[in-house]
């Protein structure tokens, strides 16, 4: 890891990579492009799941919101 190489990373708000002997071994990230990434891993698996409920529901009987509310009484 260089000074240099994190000096960069800060001033352009931009990812550092850290080598080890040539080789890729970290990843410098300001806080709120590190927020970002997980805000977009977290939305990614949330589609991940939706995708799975999705298709365990094909062929199962299925009810309109309104029908959800009738029977359960909500408004």
């Amino acid at each position: 890891m260089t000074t240099k190489t994190l000096a960069r990373a800060i001033k352009n708000r931009k990812p550092a990579i850290m080598k080890d002997k040539g080789a890729p071994r970290y990843v410098v990230l300001d806080w709120a492009t590190y927020k970002e990434w997980q805000e977009v891993k977290e939305d990614f698996e949330d589609h991940i799941r939706c995708q799975i409920a999705i298709q365990a529901s094909k062929g199962k009987k299925s009810y309109s919101l309104q029908e959800m509310k009738r029977r359960y009484g909500l408004k």
